[in-house]
């Protein structure tokens, strides 16, 4: 797909975009397993599959992981790393508190196995996600719109927008303000980080990098499902509806804990945004020429012989 023109790159592209949604409701599940495994197990085929798209649309060099790409990337996205560390060692001191106090804050009895259950699943979240979304999605639209900044920044929103709303999309068509509620709110918090996802991608080209950064701050957030158990029945669910009396509680805990994440984020989004506005132009993406991860310090000012887009006007003038 090399020769295809830019505007049928992006047509492709979207087709595989939807094509990998498709197959996310559709992959075999593998009930004999353990929750955590099965679900692993499910994004390892996922991961296969849109490594494939990418490589079908002419990304497969842009796979290659490269330590520069990976140090870059950890290095600009480390805030969402660090609320997530942040969060992890609150929950984990306060069960350690609440168990020191005699509470009923007991590890589970397949604590270690879930642990690294999670860690499994975790890591392939983040290639699956990451892949189909960086590189896809917002791959196919720095195809047709990189070369200037504002398509280079539409394409970021729009894209992340997009990452945030499929986060929610099982509840899509609810009515009950408590599920808009959440479903805007999570939108919002998951198309933050996926802005500084966005940014940190073009900045290092590094997909490896991303989903790196990806797959830590998911683990620091799940594991102490996996050290308290019940996971099972949390993981993946961002709504909470329905008509009785705990309904109304649950939504009403979950729209002040995501209003608090929207907060939380938002520097993300502030991060994300300003990278976006120095990143070096064109930015042709991974399936427009080469594509190669590199070192990128994150100064917010344009690269060396970077483009901005826009006309220069003529000396003198």
């Amino acid at each position: 797909m090399t020769h295809v023109t830019r505007g049928n790159k992006l047509v492709c592209s979207l087709a595989l975009f939807v094509a990998g949604l498709i197959a996310l409701e559709a992959v075999p599940s593998f009930p004999a397993l353990p929750f955590y495994y099965d679900q692993g197990l499910q994004r390892v085929l996922l991961s296969a599959l849109v490594c494939a798209f990418a490589a079908l649309l002419g990304g497969a060099r842009s796979l290659a992981p490269t330590g520069a790409g990976v140090r870059s990337s950890l290095r600009l996205g480390v805030y969402p790393l660090a609320v997530a560390g942040a969060l992890c060692a609150v929950e984990l001191s306060s069960l350690v508190e609440l168990a020191a106090a005699g509470g009923a804050a007991a590890l589970s009895a397949s604590w270690a196995s879930d642990l690294v259950g999670v860690a499994f699943l975790c890591a392939f979240v983040g290639v699956f996600e990451e892949v189909l979304f960086r590189v896809v999605l917002f791959g196919g639209m720095l195809s047709r719109h990189g070369a200037t900044r504002n398509g280079l920044l539409a394409s970021a929103v729009v894209s992340s927008v997009v990452f945030g709303a499929v986060h929610v999309s099982s509840a899509a068509g609810s009515t009950d303000p408590l599920a808009v509620a959440q479903m805007l709110l999570k939108t919002a918090q998951a198309g933050f980080i996926g802005l500084l996802l966005c940014a940190v991608y073009v900045r290092t080209r590094s997909v490896l990098g991303v989903a790196l950064l990806h797959v830590l701050t998911d683990f620091l957030l799940m594991a102490p499902l996996a050290l308290l158990g019940g996971g099972e029945q949390v993981v993946g669910s961002y709504v909470y509806q329905g008509g009785d009396a705990l309904a109304v509680v649950m939504g009403v805990a979950l729209v002040v804990v995501y209003a608090i994440a929207v907060a939380l984020y938002v520097p993300c989004a502030v991060r994300g945004w300003r990278l976006l506005e120095t990143a070096p132009l064109p930015a042709p993406g991974p399936f427009g020429g080469a594509w190669d991860a590199r070192e990128d310090a994150g100064d917010d000012v344009p690269a060396p012989g970077s483009s901005d887009g826009r006309p220069v006007p003529p000396e003198g003038l």
